[in-house]
């Protein structure tokens, strides 16, 4: 199980020991470093792929332990003085804390390097996920069980994980903080279990009598808009552009428009292909007898 958690250090990654984590959980076993372990030929190869994604001319091939690495690599010396290391062995069946700042690269090179080495169940901090997914898939076609979080999201590249945890957040337009500095008060954070659907389960069929003051006209404008001049899907920004942010939300409010935060577009609905059909034949009745 490979698992991605972006923007969630509160997120418990660990299901149980052994583990080793670089967070504080209750009852975990808290050591004074990390364990200078001899290193295994898979995990020298981790290694040199890391530094080759980060341009570290450095080659692990031929050293024993995880401290030699930071000891004799000179590009490394700028971070190897925050890691201090342990000769200890590893507590057998507990959830072990090791020590680490999850500042990069040091935080992707300690997890990945515990994690191949020892085989348990290693959750760790890594923005440097989306350069390494061949090292990722290898974890995953071993059957590591890899718990990473991150502060990156790249849509492209998430394949490689089983399941992706991911703090919602809808940053809001610049129009809307007019007159106001309360930045707190303008973000809203949705669950993790959070979903918008994009098919509607029971399709609406809406007559073209319908088209009558009873809808408001903005939801008309809103949905001919979207159905006719922009294709059926289009980005939030560029819709609202087009015939206003209220027209929109009443739109999407009233079901003839869904919202999709993760790629921040909007698509009509069944609902609102029903209503598109009943206006352009409305329109088109309209044309035929003023011809």
């Amino acid at each position: 199980m490979i698992r991605l958690v972006i923007g969630r250090l509160d997120y418990g990654g660990i299901n149980g020991a052994p583990a080793i984590t670089f967070k504080e959980y209750d009852g975990s076993v808290r050591l004074d470093g990390v364990p200078d372990m001899e290193l295994k030929p898979l995990t020298k190869l981790i290694i040199n792929r890391l530094f080759g994604a980060l341009g570290i001319q450095f080659d692990a091939s031929n050293v024993k332990r995880l401290g030699d690495v930071l000891e004799y690599c000179v590009q490394c010396s700028w971070f190897s003085g925050y890691i201090g290391f342990v000769s200890e062995p590893l507590p057998g069946n507990a959830i072990i804390t090791v020590p680490t700042p999850i500042i990069e690269p040091i935080s992707t090179l300690i997890g990945l390097a515990l994690a191949f080495n020892t085989g348990l169940e290693t959750e760790l901090y890594s923005d440097l996920w989306p350069l390494i997914t061949d090292v990722l898939a290898q974890a995953r076609a071993l059957g590591l069980r890899l718990t990473i979080h991150t502060s990156i999201l790249d849509i492209n590249r998430v394949y490689v994980f089983d399941e992706v945890v991911r703090r919602m957040i809808r940053l809001p337009r610049v129009d809307t903080l007019t007159g106001s500095t309360e930045f707190t008060n303008k973000v809203e954070v949705v669950g993790e279990n959070y979903r918008t659907p994009t098919i509607q389960a029971n399709p609406v069929k809406v007559e073209p009598s319908v088209i009558e003051p009873r809808i408001d006209e903005a939801v008309l404008n809103a949905v001919r808009a979207l159905g006719i001049e922009l294709g059926g899907v289009s980005t939030l920004k560029t819709m609202s552009d087009l015939v206003g942010s209220e027209a929109v939300v009443r739109a999407i409010t009233t079901n003839y428009l869904v919202y999709n935060p993760m790629d921040l577009t909007v698509r009509l609905s069944s609902k609102g292909l029903a209503l598109l059909n009943a206006i352009t034949e409305e329109e088109g009745q309209g044309g035929g007898e003023g011809g």
